[in-house]
């Protein structure tokens, strides 16, 4: 019966390990920054990263095997003087390894449309992406022909996971004691 436990336990923590690097890599959760950062030109408000596997919307899957859907929402404000030209292609996202993943158009309603945005204008949207499963991103990127600003994008936290794994430690003794009650 000890070795029926332990089994089970052992199992628990498996599936916990594989839920924790699976988690942390897609970044399925939403990561809520709240932070601003301006290079005195346009200053940019990021408000949020998520992931999915598809979208609602056209593209619906990623082009590429193996990629998932990237997204950031954003404000932008035009606080230099002349007309900031809003475009997803100066939208990358960076990963762990330095590599960077530029915007790609979805019809999302939420989209940033492609428009000048004239000085002490602000508007709010998001840039799409099509990243690899695996990567882990870190960092997102405005950079036109006269802007560079970045972003750094949290990882998991990581103090979830004890809990996560506890309360899946717990569920796996409650079914065992279940099945084997005398």
């Amino acid at each position: 019966m000890t070795e029926k436990l332990g089994l089970v336990i052992f199992i628990a923590l498996i599936s916990m390990s594989t839920l924790a690097s699976n988690t942390q890599r897609t970044k399925a959760a939403t990561k809520t920054i709240g932070v601003s950062t301006t290079d005195g030109r346009v200053e940019i408000w990021f408000h949020s990263f998520d992931t999915a596997q598809s979208l609602d919307f056209y593209p619906y899957e990623p082009e590429t095997a193996g990629y998932i859907f990237a997204w950031v929402d954003l404000s932008i404000k035009n606080v230099g003087s002349e007309d900031v030209h809003i475009n997803w292609n100066y939208a990358y996202l960076k990963d762990a390894d330095n590599y960077l993943y530029t915007g790609r158009h979805a019809d999302s309603p939420k989209e940033f449309p492609l428009l000048k945005l004239p000085p002490e204008e602000t508007i709010r949207g998001e840039f799409y992406f099509e990243i690899p499963t695996e990567s882990i991103i870190e960092e997102f990127i405005w950079s036109d022909l006269r802007s560079y600003v970045s972003v750094v994008i949290p990882e998991f936290p990581s103090f979830l996971l004890l809990p996560l794994f506890m309360l899946a430690t717990l569920l796996a003794v409650i079914v065992y004691r279940r099945k084997h009650a005398i």
